[in-house]
C-alpha cells in the first residue's frame, strides 16, 4: 500500500500560489487552532509547524535524493563539541557551538598554568586534567555540561529552535558573557544555563548553592540579569528560565528555583530538559502563542550574535 504525506498547504487552509502575506497569516491562524492550550493537540500542532517549514524553506520539500541529518555526538573529555553551522536533528533546528567558547578558554587556561616552555601535546589527556586546579576544571566540566544538554535538545521535534553558546556582551578578547542555550518553543521563549559545579546543589531563598559553587556567585541572579539584558536589543521577551545540571546534582527531575515579574526560573535534571520544555509549564505572563511567535523566530535569527 503506497501512502502520502498531507500537502503542506492542505493543512494550512491555503492554495499553492498564495502571498507570502497570505501563507504567514495562515500559518498563524492554523497555529493557534492547533496549539493545545487552544483546543488543539501536540500531534496537530507539529503538523503545522511541519507545513510550515516545507512551505517556508523551498530546501526542506522533497528532491528525490537522500539526505542525512547531523546529530550531536557523545561528550567526553576527549571529545569536540557538535559542528557550529546550522543543523537538523530529529526535526530541530540548531544554530551555534555548545560548548565551543568553554573548550577555547579551558585551552587558554591550560596553557597559562602550565607556563613557558613546552605545552602538552593533549590539553584533553586525563592526567593533564587531574593536574589542573579546580577553577579551570570547571571550565572544562563546564562545556561537557553544555555540549550534553545540547545532545538532550536534539531530541526536539520541528516546533523548537535552539542557538548555543549565545553572546550577550563582552568579546573573546576580554570578559565574556553568554547565555548557553536560547531555545524557542511553541509557545515560550527559554533562556538555558548548563552547569556541572561537581557536587549537587540545592535551593535556598530563591538561589541555588551547593559546596562547587563559590559563595560570591548567584547563579539565578546572574541568569536573571543575562535574560533581561540579551533580548532587549532584539525587542523580545524571555519566558522562562532554567538550570540543567547533572541528574545525580538534584534531588527532583524539575524544581522551581523563584518566580519572578510573571517569568519562573527552574532546577532541571539533564535527562527532564526535554520533558520541562514540552509539557505544562507553571505560571508565565509571557506566552507566545499565537501572532507573536514568528516575529520572535524572525528577530532571534536576524539578531543572535555568537561568542
Amino acid at each position: 500500500m503506497v501512502t502520502h504525506s498531507p500537502d503542506p498547504y492542505d493543512i494550512l487552509g491555503i492554495k499553492p500560489g498564495a502571498s507570502a502575506e497570505e501563507m504567514k497569516s495562515a500559518y498563524r491562524v492554523a497555529l493557534r487552532a492547533a496549539h493545545p492550550d487552544t483546543g488543539g493537540s501536540p500531534e496537530r500542532f507539529a503538523l503545522v509547524q511541519r507545513a510550515w517549514k516545507e512551505i517556508s524553506e523551498p530546501s526542506s520539500l522533497p528532491t528525490g535524493s537522500s539526505r542525512v541529518s547531523s546529530t550531536h555526538r557523545e561528550s567526553s573529555w576527549m571529545t569536540r563539541s557538535p559542528s557550529p553551522t546550522g543543523s537538523t536533528s530529529g526535526g530541530l533546528k540548531s544554530y551555534g557551538h555548545p560548548g565551543g567558547w568553554f573548550r577555547e578558554l579551558y585551552g587558554r587556561q591550560v596553557r597559562s598554568w602550565w607556563g613557558l616552555g613546552s605545552t602538552p601535546e593533549n590539553i584533553f589527556d586525563p592526567a593533564i586534567i587531574n593536574q589542573v586546579p579546580p577553577e579551570i576544571r570547571h571550565t572544562l566540566d563546564a562545556a561537557i555540561a553544555e555540549e550534553a544538554t545540547a545532545t538532550a535538545l536534539a531530541e526536539l521535534g520541528p516546533p523548537f529552535v535552539v542557538w548555543h553558546d549565545v553572546l550577550v556582551e563582552g568579546d573573546r578578547s576580554s570578559t565574556v558573557s553568554k547565555i548557553d542555550h536560547v531555545l524557542l518553543g511553541p509557545s515560550l521563549l527559554w533562556a538555558i544555563a548548563s552547569e556541572n559545579w561537581g557536587s549537587a546543589v540545592r535551593i535556598v531563598r530563591g538561589e541555588l548553592v551547593g559546596e562547587g559553587i563559590p559563595g560570591t556567585q548567584k547563579p539565578w541572579a546572574t541568569l536573571w540579569s543575562q535574560a533581561r539584558y540579551f533580548p532587549k536589543s532584539l525587542g523580545v521577551k524571555v519566558s522562562a528560565l532554567a538550570y540543567v545540571v547533572p541528574d545525580d546534582h538534584a534531588e527532583h527531575d524539575v524544581a522551581l528555583i523563584r518566580l519572578k515579574r510573571g517569568i519562573p526560573c527552574y532546577l532541571v535534571r539533564q535527562s527532564a530538559v526535554c520533558e520541562l520544555v514540552t509539557g505544562d509549564t507553571p505560571a508565565t505572563s509571557r506566552s507566545l502563542v499565537g501572532d507573536d511567535l514568528f516575529p520572535v523566530r524572525e528577530k532571534l535569527s536576524a539578531g543572535i550574535r555568537f561568542v
